[in-house]
């Protein structure tokens, strides 16, 4: 696993002031010292510049703004500064039509809640790994990914 590093700014979007705070102790127990909250996806929009944050962790049903929206949005404006940022949704909603839609939407990696520090730490390794490639095509805009290979799944998954 890459080391988490102190120095990273993570901006944790979610609705749900309960699962912020969860969130918060979690990558505080993981080595996190910059942590900024948003309410909902609105809100993240119009601090990203103002936080510039390495790492941003969104729910994905949240109130006027879902979380797949909010990363098609960002991942499709070139000529934002942070539309290449790594992206984790955690989600209590993991059917196959919501993790495809993350996947189409350019969603480095995808955590059911309730989430544990163990997996979190696994999803944020690879989303901020060295090699991480980033493409951009005609319809997608997103990390690269082996083909047949949706988000890599540790043993606990």
């Amino acid at each position: 696993m890459v080391p988490l590093s102190r120095d990273l700014v993570v901006l944790v979007v979610d609705d749900n002031v309960g699962m912020r705070s969860i969130m918060t102790a979690v990558l505080r127990a993981l080595g996190f010292g910059s942590i900024r909250l948003a309410d909902d996806a609105i809100e993240a929009q119009k601090m990203i510049l103002q936080v510039k944050p390495d790492l941003i962790i969104t729910d994905l049903k949240m109130p006027v703004l879902d979380g797949v929206t909010f990363v098609r949005n960002l991942r499709a404006d070139e000529s934002h500064p942070f539309s290449e940022v790594p992206i984790i949704v955690a989600t209590g909603h993991t059917e196959e039509k919501h993790v495809r839609a993350c996947l189409e939407a350019g969603v480095d990696q995808f955590i059911a809640k309730p989430i544990t520090g163990r997996a979190l730490a696994e999803r944020i390794t690879h989303a901020l790994a060295p090699d991480r490639e980033f493409i951009r095509t005609g319809s997608y805009n997103g990390p690269r990914r082996p083909l047949g290979r949706a988000f890599p799944m540790s043993e606990g998954d």
